[in-house]
């Protein structure tokens, strides 16, 4: 009997993520255009905007099935990722952060581990034994990352961690732009960590990327400027959302060509 597979995405931000300017209805929406099955919301440092969007979608039956993660800024600036959460992650310090997302019966996926910001592994990789023996991923390719960030991030393929592929979304224009097509094992979770496990076949697709890509930037001009030009705070949710309507549009929203990134057997 041929394997059902999924399309999952693993990675991306809604408007409850302070930089995200994704609504219920523009994420489902992007996403049945993209063919999804499911996606990780991850906003950062909270689980309250997958809670709300899960319980939407259920409400209106909608086949899009919704993992509860979150993007956890840690003590020194890093970010780790868990998800199937059941309640926000409250410590800043890498242990204990793993500690309680796997006593909630959580997955941990370290997001871009080599971005220069807030890789977990930018500067300490030590740090990978903490995941040793534990059914945990690492974002292999990054739609947000540089080339040479997510090229490194290929190191970590001869280590326990499992690769994934995340489009880092907070715009509707970003979303597709990494795709893992896994193996449909029962139920979501399963299917998940059977990938992570490597027991699966599953396939990691993202954008091609030129070498020498520099990573996705968001209003470079405003941020250069902001210094000596910034906009009034009562104009700013307006901005937001005229760049948000510039970025969609000039990126487009919907599916995007991507190749493969990684594929396993």
């Amino acid at each position: 009997m041929t394997p059902r597979f999924l399309n999952l995405e693993l990675h991306c931000h809604t408007v409850f993520s302070k930089d995200g300017l994704m609504t219920f209805e523009s994420l489902s929406r992007t996403a049945q255009t993209l063919g999804l099955d499911a996606l990780a919301i991850t906003d950062h440092d909270t689980i309250e905007g997958a809670k709300d969007f899960g319980e939407r979608a259920q409400a209106k039956g909608l086949p899009l099935q919704i993992i509860v993660g979150e993007e956890k800024t840690l003590s020194d600036g890093s970010h780790l990722i868990g998800l199937f959460l059941q309640k926000h992650i409250e410590s800043g310090e890498i242990k204990a952060a793993i500690a309680e997302i796997e006593a909630q019966g959580g997955i941990c996926l370290v997001p871009h581990p080599f971005r220069k910001s807030d890789g977990l592994l930018r500067t300490d990789l030590e740090r990978l034994h903490l995941f040793q023996g534990r059914t945990a991923g690492f974002e292999l390719f990054s739609a947000k990352c540089s080339y040479a960030e997510n090229r490194r991030a290929g190191e970590l393929l001869a280590t326990s961690l499992s690769p994934f592929g995340g489009s880092d979304a907070h715009y509707e224009s970003d979303l597709g732009e990494s795709l893992n097509v896994i193996t449909w094992e029962g139920n979501l979770k399963t299917s998940l960590q059977r990938m992570l496990q490597r027991k699966a076949p599953f396939r990691i697709l993202g954008k091609a990327q030129l070498e020498g890509a520099s990573e996705r930037a968001y209003a470079p001009l405003y941020y250069r400027f902001k210094k000596f030009m910034k906009v009034p705070r009562p104009f700013l949710p307006l901005a937001k959302q005229c760049y948000r309507w510039y970025r969609n549009h000039k990126h487009g929203v919907g599916r995007k060509p991507l190749v493969e990134v990684y594929a396993h057997p």
